[in-house]
């Protein structure tokens, strides 16, 4: 397995994953069983084999894996910043809803916030496992060579 590659597809598909789950708008994919977290995944096996040429569904695991691990992070990290997680959901909660219906949505306590960001990387993970081992079926070299 290229390194290089390995490092390059995980980290697109983790920005990737990142965007489509926190820009307004775009975030609405998600609505469609969590489409951009398994679907970034997938991308990211498929430039994996894109820039190395062949995949199996193994390291199609692996680079979902780290895709989800890499977005979960990085989520996790602009949580802080109010950008993602917890309190990117409630600072887009509140710009959508009317006042009186977000009174107590910011007494949300610290820990809370914390559990539910670090469940977000889990959640990141899981997802991101799934996509790469779709993309490992979809991308494998060695189901394309068994059908020629």
């Amino acid at each position: 397995m290229n390194t290089k590659n390995l490092w390059i597809a995980s980290l697109s598909g983790a920005v990737l994953t990142t965007l489509v789950s926190n820009l307004p708008f775009i975030g609405f994919v998600n609505c469609l069983i969590c489409g951009g977290f398994w679907g970034s995944a997938i991308f990211a096996v498929w430039l994996y084999q894109r820039l190395s040429g062949a995949v199996t569904i193994r390291q199609g695991v692996k680079i979902g894996l780290l895709t989800g691990l890499l977005a979960g992070l990085l989520g996790f990290g602009l949580s802080f910043t109010g950008l993602s997680g917890a309190q990117g959901f409630l600072n887009s909660a509140q710009s959508l809803l009317p006042a009186d219906a977000t009174k107590g949505m910011t007494d949300l306590p610290a820990w809370g916030a914390l559990i539910f960001n670090f469940l977000g990387v889990l959640f990141n993970v899981g997802f991101g496992a799934l996509g790469g081992w779709l993309g490992g079926i979809f991308f494998n070299s060695e189901r394309k060579n068994r059908k020629a």
